[in-house]
């Protein structure tokens, strides 16, 4: 099979969004999280893009080279716009993070075109615990302060290594992903705030009606832990699956395990 690259700007609801396409076969979008971009989804791109999947992602607006124009938008609207564009009539949607609010939401706005979602380390659904607040205080300040370097290890121990894991347990892809943390912090962006569903999809778990794989680092914080368990027990048609050497970003951890795990759940769903 030959891949299908297609990548650049698209105009959507008056943004230009950056995206990028590999593969042919079953539509699949890769939502990232906040704050980083689709850099995040390497390790995905051009493994799935070969397994008879069509492969998109891009970049939310404010990050990567999607540039936020300060207009109102709603995320959701942004995702059915992209798909539409690029004739995709349904979609399965893997998120990390943040990306798996963005999945839940399209899910609940969009629900005919989604065909299944894979959740890894649920995040924007449940407050922040005071312990989790206390360490993204110390990033803050580091970065405040202009202490690039000090923020970016802080953030890689917590999200990368795990908060009660040895500094330093992640070294294959740190540099990696470190350049990418780089690039953002060093950015003077400002938060994205777009328009979000109402009621809040954690009021509206029991409406997603698609199949549902909800994926747990066991090193990663509590709080991600606490937020997957709270999905599978409301989201009718959900499993989950804990990967016992990962944090928050399984598939950047544990690539080729979190590759097997999705293709696994796509070609059973």
């Amino acid at each position: 099979m030959n891949t299908v690259n297609k990548k650049g700007f698209i105009n959507i609801n008056n943004a230009e969004i950056y995206y990028e396409v590999a593969g042919e076969g079953e539509p699949l979008i890769l939502l990232h999280g906040v704050p980083l971009d689709s850099r995040m989804w390497e390790p995905q791109m051009n493994a799935l893009s070969k397994l008879n999947f069509q492969v998109i992602r891009f970049d939310i607006r404010g990050l990567g080279k999607t540039i936020d124009p300060g207009l109102p938008f709603a995320l959701y609207d942004d995702i059915h716009a992209l798909l539409q564009k690029l004739d995709i009539q349904c979609a399965y949607c893997v998120g990390v993070s943040f990306g798996c609010y963005a999945s839940v939401e399209f899910a609940l706005a969009y629900p005919d075109m989604v065909k299944g979602l894979i959740l890894a380390c649920p995040g924007g659904f449940t407050p922040t615990s005071e312990d989790r607040q206390l360490l993204l205080n110390n990033l803050y300040e580091e970065l405040s302060s202009g202490n690039i370097e000090k923020a970016l290890d802080i953030n890689l121990h917590l999200f990368l290594d795990g908060p009660n894991q040895k500094i330093g347990r992640v070294q294959l892809t740190r540099e990696w992903l470190k350049e990418i943390y780089r690039d953002i912090f060093s950015k003077s962006a400002n938060p994205i705030k777009p328009t979000w569903l109402e009621p809040h999809p954690s009021e509206r778990l029991a409406e997603v009606k698609v199949p549902t794989l909800v994926v747990s680092g066991e090193l990663d914080h509590p709080d991600f832990i606490h937020t997957a368990n709270i999905l599978v027990t409301n989201i009718p048609n959900a499993t989950h699956l804990t990967l016992k050497k990962s944090a928050h970003f399984p598939n950047i951890d544990s690539p080729n395990e979190f590759n097997e795990i999705v293709v696994s759940f796509l070609k059973n769903n």
